[in-house]
């Protein structure tokens, strides 16, 4: 809706027109004035209004008939939702019924007060915000549920929503797997919402936001009033409030060994006790975990728990990232950007070829939280419905794949070995501690790799000997 509502007064009476129309310009409305149903219609068909307020009585068309064309869209252009305030000279009761039943927003009579038919075009253009703001909810709702990033006809993403449906009226423990950005809550979301309205609630924590054990501990069992300095009253935990419905522990690799091993105990003996109390709690709900790390790469650096990753890891769900999927990305491309024009009463916007081209050459280090964040941007920034490379640029979309894009020189300079030393770990983590295959990551020989071991003093338990 416009700052100033715009309003169509239909009314074949001239005189009473113009004094209508100066009384609510008066209270700040914008008005056009058609004398007769035919010439509204025109005005409908090619003009924006927020409401329309028509005679019953006049010539060429009866308003009631003008109602009832609006209402069934019966013209090209029509909005069959637009407020029709119906105005008579007779108080009739039976033009009224017949005006309401037609979808009549309002029933008026020409006697009335000034300030009574402000009032009740004010109503009717509020009621209609209302509703075009609801379905807006509605739409937005329906536009992320459970798979609506799992958009795409390529082989992963056919398998991740055949292992999410398959899944998720199981009570099985799920462990879901990917880079940062990939969409782990989303498929968690999706296990928990496809098992019913009557599962209970769907429970989050990131661990990773949570500073130290203390807090983690209080956040996931709660605690008992005076169990630490501030505790002043009773606090349940994550785990009680999940109640039978489901707990997502995000980024549960981000844990230190102490938390790890209170979260192993509930799991497996599926109760718990609040922080400063002695009773036993049970705990009646599915668990959901989710990792951006290889966890046995992890168990193996000795720094997650080898007792507590066979119990997270009963069922995993790998999430690949966006760049394995390439086929995927005009089609996610086209949802978010459809998505996002409605979110923002834009005019749709499709990707041009070359602008199409961009993207899928991209390597997409953020996955599908930057491909969305990036079509978000480009809404509300593009001129124009076509979106161009140069609208990329300005969106910040760098040409330059992303092995190239990532290392770009900033402008404060740069420690070289201590990026190298980075990328260097980075890679033996992500390979499991495998010198061959993050030589083959880095796109290096293993001779090199051995010498960057050495170089940077790097040792790992499972290796036999320690490189030095």
């Amino acid at each position: 809706m416009n700052e100033v509502p715009r309003i169509l007064l239909v009314e074949d009476d001239e005189s009473y027109a113009r004094r209508l129309c100066r009384n609510l310009e008066m209270d700040h409305f914008e008005i056009e004035i058609a004398l007769g149903g035919n010439q509204a219609l025109q005005l409908l068909e090619t003009a924006g209004f927020d409401l329309v307020i028509t005679d019953v009585k006049m010539p060429d068309m009866d308003g009631l008939e003008l109602l009832d064309i609006i209402r069934r869209g019966g013209r090209p252009g029509l909005d069959a939702d637009m407020p029709v305030v119906v105005l008579t000279s007779v108080n009739s009761v039976e033009t009224a019924v017949r005006a309401m039943k037609l979808g009549a927003a309002d029933f008026i009579t020409k006697e009335s007060e000034r300030d009574e038919i402000t009032l009740r075009v004010r109503k009717a253009i509020e009621q209609k915000r209302l509703l075009t703001e609801n379905r807006y909810l509605k739409d937005q709702l329906e536009q992320s549920n459970e798979f609506s990033e799992f958009i795409g006809e390529s082989a992963a993403a056919r398998h991740i929503r055949d292992e999410i449906a398959r899944l998720a009226v199981q009570d099985v423990s799920v462990l879901i797997t990917g880079e940062t950005g990939v969409g782990k809550e989303l498929a968690a979301r999706a296990l928990h919402r496809l098992r019913g309205p009557a599962s209970g609630p769907f429970t989050d924590v990131n661990c990773a936001a949570l500073p130290d054990d203390s807090l983690i501990q209080s956040e996931l069992f709660g605690h008992e009033r005076g169990a630490f300095t501030g505790a002043l009253q009773q606090r349940r935990g994550k785990f009680e409030l999940a109640g039978r419905g489901s707990l997502f522990l995000d980024e549960i690799s981000e844990l230190s060994r102490a938390s790890q091993g209170k979260i192993l105990k509930a799991v497996e003996n599926r109760v718990i006790q609040r922080l400063g109390g002695s009773r036993e709690i049970p705990v009646h709900c599915r668990f959901l975990f989710a990792s951006n790390r290889d966890l046995l790469a992890e168990v193996r650096a000795g720094r997650f728990r080898e007792d507590l990753y066979y119990r997270v890891n009963i069922y995993p769900i790998h999430i690949p990232p966006l760049r394995e999927r390439c086929e995927d990305i005009p089609l996610l491309a086209r949802f978010f950007l459809d998505f996002f024009c409605r979110k923002y009463r834009k005019e749709e916007k499709r990707l041009e070829g070359p602008a199409t081209d961009r993207l899928l050459s991209y390597g997409w280090p953020g996955n599908v939280r930057e491909l969305r964040n990036i079509m978000e941007r480009l809404v509300i920034r593009a001129p124009a419905p076509g979106i161009t490379i140069a609208d990329l640029d300005t969106c910040g979309l760098a040409s330059a794949p992303f092995d190239i894009r990532a290392v770009m020189l900033p402008p404060e300079g740069i420690q070289l070995d201590a990026l190298e030393e980075d990328l260097t770990r980075q890679a033996l983590e992500r390979t499991g501690w495998s010198q061959k295959d993050a030589a083959a990551l880095l796109g290096i020989s293993v001779d090199r790799m051995n010498s960057r071991v050495k170089k940077f003093g790097i040792t790992h338990p499972s290796w036999r000997r320690h490189k030095s």
